[in-house]
């Protein structure tokens, strides 16, 4: 009997001085590695940061990161699969917010032969020249609109502080809306993310539809107040990594703090989203170099 109590006492003691197991703790069902050639010590460490207040924003809490300096890499380990394989955009979007002035209709073909750059679209933005919908194009003729823009022939021609986006959702007929951004010097937009103090989906009733709703900090407000003064019966686009979300016209100077990202966004999609933003901007691109389940 005392050999016994002799065992296990020697057991407790050796597993009291292995503090690297944990016979208590859920095994670790996920593992994800991202990958940044380019990215130092120091930008890893800003990207953990971001990356883990997502996932908590997204509601996720059951997770482990490990940087590998060396290597260039996150790797991320989750107690219980991701279920859902659009998350994972959480880890390696970039989540750039921006909200920016644009060139309406009226103001783009003004500057622009529209016989050079109307070949392009698919159909007109109608007859709002007061419109930020400045066309419609084929999704096909997206790469060579886009070579176009960069040839020679087409730069001589933009407006300083001008850059095309497309909205994020196709129309009836699977066209892509093209909205003419308008940057500050520097290509600054209006403010950007780092200006949002919360962001949160909010469901519509009765709908398959939500909202984002956006709180500024005490800067952003400020910020926000003057753009809405400025812009007051202008579109502002709301772009969220390159598209276009909204943009909707200012109706009046707005003092809050607050605004609303509207664009045909799901719930899932509205949720994904809202947390992309509340975790902030990445400091580096990354990509996921693999997946063990």
């Amino acid at each position: 009997m005392k050999k016994f109590i002799y065992i296990a006492v020697c057991i407790i003691l050796i597993t009291s001085l292995m503090p690297g197991i944990n016979y208590s703790a859920p095994a670790l069902l996920s593992e994800i590695t991202l990958e940044s050639p380019e990215a130092g010590p120091e930008m890893l460490r800003e990207a953990e940061k971001v990356i883990s207040k997502r996932l908590k924003a997204y509601g996720l809490s059951a997770f482990e990161t490990e940087i590998r300096s060396e290597a260039h890499q996150i790797v991320l380990r989750f107690r219980n699969p991701l279920e859902d394989e659009a998350a994972l955009s959480l880890l390696a979007s970039i989540g750039r917010l921006e909200f920016c002035e644009v060139f309406t209709r009226a103001e783009a073909f003004s500057v622009l032969d529209e016989r050079d750059w109307g070949q392009w679209l698919a159909t007109a933005a109608g007859t709002d020249e007061m419109s930020a919908v400045i066309g419609r194009m084929y999704p096909e003729n997206v790469p060579a609109f886009g070579n176009f823009v960069r040839s020679r022939q087409a730069s001589g021609e933009l407006p300083e502080g001008l850059k095309f986006a497309y909205g994020r959702t196709p129309d009836e007929e699977g066209n892509l809306e093209l909205f003419a951004l308008r940057y500050g010097k520097g290509m600054t937009p209006l403010l950007d993310g780092f200006s949002v103090e919360n962001s949160q989906a909010d469901a519509q009733d009765n709908s398959e539809t939500a909202v984002i709703r956006l709180t500024f900090n005490e800067e952003g407000s400020a910020l926000w107040a003057q753009a809405t003064q400025e812009n007051m019966l202008r579109p502002i686009a709301i772009v969220l990594d390159g598209e276009v979300c909204f943009a909707p016209v200012v109706q009046a100077e707005i003092t809050s703090g607050k605004a609303m990202i509207t664009g045909q966004f799901s719930k899932e999609e509205a949720r994904l989203a809202a947390a992309l933003i509340q975790g902030g901007e990445l400091p580096v691109p990354l990509r996921v170099k693999s997946i063990k389940q």
